[in-house]
């Protein structure tokens, strides 16, 4: 009789699917689906709040305004996001004369947005491979391939990644916070390659740590080597080991040196019970539907977290959340726990049952078809004048803003309203049921409400967003009382991202704050909130003004009488 010791551990279960579940999901919708994703959002609009601190630096540093090694934003240093600055100064010196200077500094971002998600797929298809992640082969009837298998998990996680509705507004934002999700992706795209793919693992690990190092998260990518080093004696890595270690040991000195060039500048905190409960707020909307599918895969493959298919993503998004919370930027951090949510949420789906999958199928039925229900209602109020409530709380949220019909816009409105319309009906048919099928809705979903804002709504975003008209009125206003080129100005109550952006417009030289070399500057612009001002300004007022339905912050452009003073 065998002792304890001695008995063998049972196997951990696989699940059991038909060979219907592992249809092949044609090439061009996800494709298209992709596109129709990506490029609303960094297509025909002026860099907003979110973008303009990017667009600022790169812009600077392509005039040869700033250093390439110390990025600064007139004058002042920007810790860490290095790679964003390169990258957009790049794109703008080398496309600009193309697409003009905002839109060619977001091409690389739409680029790093595109590589994380064919990361994810990858990574995803790769971790389905192995056989502990394999269906069990039916008894009878046509057995199941290892690739179609791999393939329908993989594009079950790409449709859970587009589906996570925290992934829309910040990855379209020309931030760090992208390269660092490229970082994040290039990291679970080499843990997915490690147990088969040594050197490859090796060259995306390598590429993601860096990626994370330069992008403004170094604390982030020397945990992460620190990861890596940790799983490399498992047995699942055995023989796939020698690569990867080599490899870490430059990437560990390299987010050292960043870490002591910084200066702790990218400090973390310990968070409070208040902020812990907001971001858990945050986190419940910002991973759906990730996070529920992740939850249940967690548990049903509760007897194979030791195996590298649930590890690997499990021990990376663990690390970015933790990350997350210890980080004092909101919910940006979250972003980064996207990646790894949505391949673990794709090993939910061939272990769910049909009717949980069914309920949310109708969840994101009901809601997104009602939303854009209302986008489409809103719109026709905007261009009509009715419904008439509608059309008067539009007018006041953007007063001033003249509607016009543009066809091409409408147009692709209709495409994308008419190709919802026929996946819903396509889910809706009794047919067989692929592994990737419950995710269709909730990403097609999504990607419907986002090109229908991109196409229908995008110009009167536009206009409330963007600060070109601001910064051209303080260009005409200065030109206007006798201003040379580049006129130096102080500016009083801008944060970064207002002062790239005005600057850019109005072709001033601005010199921010309150520092002496600024009390001589012949003009002072402030951003107040309200009619108080908090700095004692001498001289005479030339211009005042503030963005449509911002009443509350106002600009104002200052001469002063003595700039000694």
């Amino acid at each position: 009789m065998n002792s304890p010791a001695e008995t063998p551990r049972a196997p951990a279960p696989r699940p059991v699917v038909s060979s219907e579940s592992v249809a092949r999901l044609p090439r061009w919708p996800l494709w298209l689906l992709c596109a129709a994703y990506v490029l609303p959002g960094f297509v025909g609009r002026d860099p907003w709040t979110g973008d303009g601190q990017t667009f600022g630096v790169a812009w600077q540093i392509a005039q040869g305004h700033s250093a390439w090694l110390e990025p600064t934003l007139w004058g002042h240093a920007v810790s860490g996001g290095w790679i964003a600055y390169w990258l957009g100064a790049l794109a703008l010196k080398a496309f600009a004369g193309w697409f003009g200077a905002p839109a060619a500094t977001r091409l690389p971002f739409m680029l790093l947005l595109a590589a994380c998600l064919g990361q994810v797929w990858h990574a995803a298809y790769q971790l389905a491979l192995r056989d502990e992640a394999q269906p069990v082969q039916p008894a009878f009837g046509e057995p199941i391939a290892r690739k179609d298998y791999a393939r329908a998990m993989a594009d079950g996680a790409l449709l859970s990644l587009l589906a996570c509705l925290g992934l829309l507004v910040r990855g379209h934002e020309t931030t760090p916070a992208l390269v660092q999700l490229a970082g994040i992706g290039s990291l679970l795209l080499g843990l997915a390659l490690l147990p088969r793919r040594a050197a490859r693992a090796s060259a995306a690990l390598g590429l993601g740590l860096l990626a994370l190092a330069f992008g403004g998260a170094p604390w982030l990518a020397l945990f992460a080597a620190l990861l890596v080093a940790v799983l490399l004696p498992l047995p699942a890595l055995r023989g796939a080991r020698t690569a990867p270690a080599l490899a870490l040991i430059p990437c560990i000195a390299v987010c050292a040196a960043v870490l002591w060039h910084l200066h702790g500048a990218t400090a973390a905190r310990l968070p409070t019970l208040t902020s812990a409960q907001h971001l858990l707020g945050v986190l419940a909307w910002f991973l759906w539907p990730a996070w529920p599918l992740t939850c249940w895969a967690v548990w049903r493959w509760r007897a194979s977290l030791g195996a590298w298919h649930v590890l690997a993503p499990l021990a990376l998004g663990l690390l970015c959340l933790f990350s997350a919370f210890l980080s004092s930027s909101g919910s940006a951090p979250l972003l980064l726990v996207l990646p790894a949510a949505a391949v673990l949420g794709s090993l939910a789906l061939p272990v769910m049952r049909r009717g949980s999958l069914a309920a949310l199928d109708w969840f994101a039925l009901m809601f997104f078809s009602l939303l854009a229900f209302v986008v489409w209602l809103l719109w026709i109020a905007l261009q009509t004048g009715e419904p008439a409530h509608p059309a008067a709380n539009i007018a006041r949220l953007a007063p001033g803003y003249h509607a016009h019909l543009r066809p091409i816009p409408v147009l692709l409105a209709l495409l994308a309203t008419g190709a919802w319309a026929a996946v819903a009906a396509w889910r809706a048919g009794r047919h067989r049921h692929p592994i990737w099928k419950g995710m269709v809705l909730s990403a097609g979903g999504v990607t419907l409400v986002w090109v229908l804002m991109g196409t229908l709504w995008l110009p009167v975003l536009d206009y409330a967003s963007s600060y070109r008209p601001l910064g051209e009125q303080v260009g005409q206003a200065l030109r206007e009382h006798g201003a040379g080129p580049a006129p130096r100005v102080q500016t009083l109550g801008l944060n970064p991202s207002q002062q790239g952006l005005l600057g850019y417009w109005s072709g001033a030289h601005f010199v921010p704050g309150a520092w002496p070399e600024s009390w001589r500057t012949p003009y002072v612009l402030t951003l107040t909130r309200g009619d108080g001002l908090p700095w004692p300004v001498h001289g005479k007022l030339l211009w005042s003004g503030h963005r449509p339905g911002e009443n509350d912050e106002l600009l104002r452009l200052w001469r002063r009488d003595d700039p000694r003073r």
